[in-house]
């Protein structure tokens, strides 16, 4: 197969956020009856406000999953759809889908990076980018497993170091762990159609955001103030495993990506009470 020319990255379409609106009912069935019917930013029992795992019109791309968001939240949103590109890219090369790989660990930089890195600069943290690009070079190479996963692992480094700045803010991490497995959910909308995967790199994106997500979940219930929180978006966060199916081979299933809608709003609903 013709290696990927990282000068052309895949080529992006347009990825709005609204088709999220068509399954969020089917989802909101999942949560309790109190909550039905709330818009955005409602307040919840108890306290706290509900952000419902729906969406609204806006950018296009990953750039939709944290638009409005705070801006310390989407910084660290950003951070992680990012490292999930990745995380994605070493799972197709483990698969021999080396093309796909490298084409889609170069996806952030035609969608996002001009931001994250400006962000970067604002946090006064090195920049993640020569990381990145380590990652793809050793995949273009035909590198061994080994050293791809190698080179990840330093990529997932840098991204540690650059979310340090946050570390202590508890409901920023939890906010943008939200916004992390509503980009799950979105991305497997968008990778299936009529029961048939027909965007595979956006399938891969959506598990691997998942896997992201629940590395977040798994920091942030090390902190007393989530630890509650934290546990029950990881057992929310193991009901995604029925959207996927075998995630081992090349054969993927297409389920109903209202399955993953209704993982976001358990998630949703779990992390409302952090502050």
């Amino acid at each position: 197969m013709t290696k990927t020319d990282p000068a052309q990255p895949r080529a992006v379409q347009p990825r709005l956020w609204q088709g999220l609106a068509a399954s969020g009912a089917i989802a909101l069935a999942s949560v309790p009856a109190w909550s039905q019917g709330m818009a955005t930013g409602t307040p919840m029992p108890g306290g706290g406000m509900l952000i419902l795992a729906q969406a609204e019109g806006g950018e296009g791309g990953e750039a939709g999953a944290v638009e409005g968001a705070n801006p310390d939240v989407a910084y660290l949103a950003q951070l992680s759809i990012v490292e999930g590109h990745l995380v994605a890219a070493l799972d197709l090369y483990r698969k021999g889908m080396v093309d796909e790989a490298v084409g889609l660990s170069y996806h952030p930089e035609a969608e996002m990076m001009d931001v994250v890195r400006e962000s970067l600069v604002a946090h006064g943290v090195p920049d993640v980018t020569p990381a990145m690009t380590a990652f793809s070079a050793t995949m273009e190479a035909g590198a061994p497993l080994p050293d791809v996963e190698a080179a990840l692992a330093a990529a997932q480094a840098a991204f540690a170091t650059a979310a340090a700045p946050e570390a202590d803010e508890v409901k920023v991490r939890a906010d943008a762990l939200v916004l992390v497995v509503r980009a799950a959910a979105h991305e497997y909308e968008e990778s299936t159609e009529g029961g048939v995967v027909g965007d595979v790199m956006a399938y891969h994106e959506a598990h691997a955001f998942i896997d992201v997500a629940r590395n977040l979940a798994t920091a942030l219930a090390a902190d007393p103030a989530a630890k509650a929180q934290s546990e029950k978006v990881l057992v929310a966060l193991d009901g995604a495993a029925e959207a996927f199916g075998d995630m081992s081979g090349t054969a993927l299933e297409a389920k109903d990506p209202a399955i993953l809608m209704a993982v976001a709003a358990r998630v949703e609903l779990a992390l409302s009470s952090v502050r």
